[in-house]
């Protein structure tokens, strides 16, 4: 029986009433519509939850409100959206403009108020209702490349107002994007889900690569897998708009078996608090080892994102007979254009005796866990992980490098939903350093980074998103602090005042700039270590020397201090 009914209908008649407006929604940008992602694209750890709007490579250009309405929420930060504006409207939506250059010139001087009154650049501002009110098609800000943005464009997105969950904006209006161009499949793979199945009488994954005549794709060569027992599916699949190739997400996906659906998704809405669940929509352990993301055709038992309908099996094939099955996966974009994968199944029990039992705790997706170990703990809550597994654990002399072993804390391809707390216990840490300390994640190439931690009674605690190799060390390296626009105390640019700033380990903590005693309002921008102020001298004056101080301090204390002055 299939589950989800009630919540798909209730989204269709909300879509329904809402998509009777086709119109009501302006193009945001006035130039011609060029998008390079798309709502429910795979991102890092998350599903993409709007649409990126090219800006032809540029910032500045004018964006406008899709439809008129009150500004609800401003939102300015280093990372994420950078500064962007929440608009709401009658319908009960809410549309969101994110990684902007500038907001309009009221919210603009809003905002720099409230950054001055909190001394603070990253904000997140609740506006009093009817404060800023909208046009459609009314310019409420520039287009610009800030927060966490890779280049210049427009981040937007449709929501809905009460649950704030982001809403497909192309299922409510295709803002005449031409899209005929159906999805393409790169890979499959197919999956041996316990320890009696096989594929191809082996106890691990294969992948495939399918050929395409159309939009239909079958193995090549187009033969039947071998396999037997429980037996899982994923894909590997782009979708693109007509005359672009920017790879884009899929809209719905099927899976067929035996002329039966058993298990199928549509990407309609999605709730933010369940955006992380795509590390278990998608093959973990395949996209940390290779970068390749291949969407899982079954639902783990602890996924819990609302877009599946399937049956009991979950869209788990089960393999039992020495017999040819058959399927097939249909993967659809929003413009209902469709790619198929058709495969046959020849059943063949392999005779595999049941694997010996790994070591290691038991730990459970749906209750809390707890391992201990010389020098080493670990808590997980309910609901941190998406199925059972066998915890691993080992350690390993840290040396000089550390002041703990090295905890190997089980593998890394086992994704994280919840955050887990971690306890090490320090060894040979001098109290002299005990501030600059703290718990390092070691990569793969045994390069350490900062993973937080306070230290109370010999041990450090912190949680930590993902497994991996863990550690005491420290950082006893202030910032690196340069002038960009600063030589032997005279600016080189008469607008602003840049930085470039650093720090190689435990990464920049916070920041303040003063001039002439008072707060300055200082942009800090990570992707490019870069710090400015853009001088404003209705609030410094004019006709005068100017002194100036910053302070860069690192996550571990670590503090550079930059004096000078200069002439405006």
């Amino acid at each position: 029986m299939f589950r989800n009914h009630t919540l798909f209908l209730i989204f269709v008649l909300t879509v329904t009433q809402v998509s009777g407006q086709l119109k009501y929604y302006a193009e945001p940008l006035k130039i011609p519509v060029s998008l390079s992602g798309n709502f429910g694209e795979l991102r890092s750890g998350h599903f993409h939850m709007g649409l990126d709007f090219r800006t032809e490579r540029r910032i500045g250009l004018p964006v406008v409100a899709s439809a008129a309405g009150t500004v609800s929420r401003i939102s300015v930060s280093p990372t994420g959206y950078g500064r962007a504006l929440y608009i709401n409207h009658p319908n009960n939506t809410t549309t969101v403009y994110g990684h902007l250059l500038k907001f309009r010139d009221d919210i603009e001087e809003y905002v720099k108020a409230e950054q001055y009154l909190r001394n603070s650049f990253a904000v997140d501002l609740m506006v009093p209702v009817g404060k800023f009110t909208v046009e459609r098609g009314e310019q409420i800000a520039l287009s610009g490349n800030s927060g966490s943005s890779e280049g210049p464009h427009l981040h937007y997105e449709i929501r809905d107002t009460p649950t704030q969950d982001a809403l497909n904006p192309l299922l409510i209006n295709n803002f005449n994007v031409k899209d005929l161009t159906a999805p393409r499949i790169s890979a499959v793979q197919f999956y041996p889900l316990d320890d009696r199945s096989h594929v191809d009488y082996a106890p691990r994954k294969k992948k495939f690569h399918p050929t395409g005549t159309g939009n239909r794709y079958k193995l090549n060569p187009d033969n039947p897998v071998t396999a037997w027992g429980q037996i899982g599916i994923a894909v590997r699949a782009d979708d693109f708009f007509d005359a672009n190739q920017s790879p884009c997400g899929i809209f719905s996906a099927r899976l067929l078996f035996e002329g039966e659906e058993i298990f199928s998704y549509t990407l309609e809405r999605i709730s933010y608090s369940h955006n992380g669940y795509l590390n278990s929509h998608i093959d973990y352990g395949e996209y940390v080892t290779t970068r390749e993301r291949f969407q899982k055709m079954w639902r783990d038992p602890g996924n819990r994102l609302g877009v599946y309908r399937s049956s009991d099996s979950r869209g788990i094939l089960t393999i039992d007979s020495a017999k040819t099955y058959q399927g097939q996966v249909i993967l659809t974009d929003v413009n209902g254009n469709s790619a198929v994968f058709g495969f046959r199944i020849r059943g063949a029990d392999a005779g595999l005796l049941p694997a010996k039992e790994e070591p290691g705790s038991l730990f459970r997706y749906n209750l809390d866990n707890e391992f201990r170990a010389e020098g080493f703990e670990i808590r997980s809550p309910k609901g941190a992980f998406y199925e059972d597994f066998k915890f691993k654990y080992q350690s390993e002399d840290g040396g000089s490098a550390y002041f703990s072993p090295i905890h190997r804390v089980h593998e890394i391809t086992t994704p994280v939903h919840l955050p887990v707390t971690i306890r090490i216990r320090a060894a040979g840490l001098p109290d002299s350093l005990a501030g600059k300390a703290f718990i390092a994640v070691i990569d793969e190439k045994g390069k350490p980074g900062y993973a937080g931690g306070k230290y109370a009674g010999g041990w450090f605690e912190t949680r930590i998103g993902s497994f991996g190799n863990y550690a005491v060390s420290c950082d006893t390296i202030p910032p690196e602090v340069t002038p960009l626009t600063l030589k032997n105390n005279a600016l080189t640019d008469t607008n602003e005042i840049r930085f470039r700033i650093k720090d190689d380990f435990s990464g920049i903590g916070r920041y303040e700039g003063w001039i002439d005693g008072e707060w300055a309002l200082f942009e800090y921008d990570p992707k490019f270590s870069r710090l400015s102020y853009r001088i404003d001298t209705a609030r410094i004056g004019s006709g005068k020397r100017h002194s100036l101080e910053l302070s860069v301090t690192d996550r571990s204390g670590n503090t550079t201090v930059f004096r000078s002055t200069f002439w405006k």
